[in-house]
């Protein structure tokens, strides 16, 4: 790069190491501003490159810090991730042609080539790789009628991740012809953290456990494959695009509609197991039969977190609400909340069509509701 590129890289990497230091324990920074609604639209390749080049610096920064310029260990050389991320594009392309020109348009538009932008939503992949370090992981739930007591379907989570990236998460309503609109939780990028749909499809994510696996193999990275399930018009749709695309590592999904289905749909870079339900769930790491092994007679062994939120859940089985909901992020007593490792807590009405989401922890009180009218 010339010496203008370089200082702003180095710039756009100092303001994203700078979010963190200044952040209160348990508190939201009240210098980071709450979040913000940017609205992206136009045709697949269109959005793309609008969006690319919006964030096209923080996205820059974001791949240097906490991509390529974070590997640890045993880590791969540039090129051979690259070559990685290559054949993944080309699995994205094979399933979705939407996705593709999506990625083509934020490598136009921020400047990266379309492996540099494949390998950043690949993040999770190297996270269990071992090439990234490890940070917490997340607690994400669903509830719907009949344990909802307004009526409302909801799907949410405590985002748990790394302190260098607080206060870069922003909104996206993701505004498409071709199918549902999408009110995005995300990160530069990371276009699709988790999200709600306006068909009111909501998914919600946690880390899966390693299961001995050694690495990731060539398909859709996760922050990719969350986008591709929440561009379906039902949540049967959603199940079935997950079983038929070749995903390349490891997730756990939370998923609803507006009527309270709830689907789990967990996965490894070997496996795929789904789960539907009615009333609850909640997960942190896997949780469905097959993932962890459990007989149909025999209970579950959850993460703590997990437990902990499955006991809140159904002690108010019955009575759940928003403001009930809200409240569960910023339990304490089995490190759901996380003054620490919490970075922003949201909370999705499918029935709605409403997300809310929180800078900092669900504690801190600093909640914001967007629409698609918004």
């Amino acid at each position: 790069m010339n010496r203008r590129e370089f200082l702003k890289e180095a710039a756009g990497c100092a303001a994203i190491g700078a979010l963190g230091l200044d952040r209160a324990e348990g508190q939201a920074d009240p210098k980071t501003p709450d979040h913000t609604l940017t609205v992206i639209s136009g045709k697949p390749r269109e959005r793309g490159r609008e969006y690319g080049k919006k964030f096209k610096e923080p996205i820059r920064s974001f791949f240097q810090n906490h991509v390529t310029g974070a590997f640890i260990g045993q880590a791969p050389t540039r090129d051979e991730a690259l070559r990685y991320a290559g054949a993944c594009a080309r699995a994205v392309k094979e399933v979705s042609a939407v996705l593709t020109e999506e990625m083509q348009g934020i490598a136009e538009g921020s400047g990266l080539t379309l492996e540099e932008v494949t390998l950043l939503t690949s993040h999770e992949e190297l996270y269990h790789k071992g090439v990234l370090p490890s940070v917490s992981k997340c607690t994400a739930f669903a509830a719907g009628p009949p344990h909802t007591g307004d009526g409302n379907a909801y799907v949410g989570q405590n985002w748990d991740w790394m302190q260098s990236v607080y206060g870069l998460s922003h909104m996206l309503l993701w505004k498409r012809a071709e199918g549902p609109s999408v009110l995005f939780y995300a990160y530069p990028g990371l276009w699709a953290g988790a999200g709600l749909n306006s068909a009111g499809i909501a998914l919600c994510w946690t880390s899966g456990s390693k299961m001995g696996i050694s690495g990731p193999r060539v398909g859709i990275p996760s922050y990719a494959f969350i986008a591709h399930l929440l561009y379906q018009e039902t949540l049967a749709a959603a199940i079935e695009e997950a079983r038929r695309a070749k995903h390349a590592g490891w997730f756990t999904f939370v998923l609803s509609d507006g009527q309270g289905n709830l689907a789990n749909i967990e996965g490894t870079p070997e496996r795929l197991a789904v789960e539907t339900a009615r009333g609850h769930m909640a997960r942190v790491y896997y949780g469905s039969r097959e993932m962890t092994g459990t007989a149909k007679d025999r209970p579950v062994s959850f993460h703590p977190q997990c437990r902990r939120m499955l006991d809140l859940l159904e002690g108010s089985k019955g009575k759940l609400d928003r403001e009930r909901l809200q409240g569960f992020f910023g339990d304490h007593q089995s490190t759901i909340c996380k003054h620490g490792g919490t970075l922003d807590s949201m909370l999705f009405n499918c029935t709605k069509r409403e997300a809310t989401v929180s800078r900092g922890p669900g504690c801190s009180g600093r909640w914001k509701t967007f629409t698609f009218s918004s």
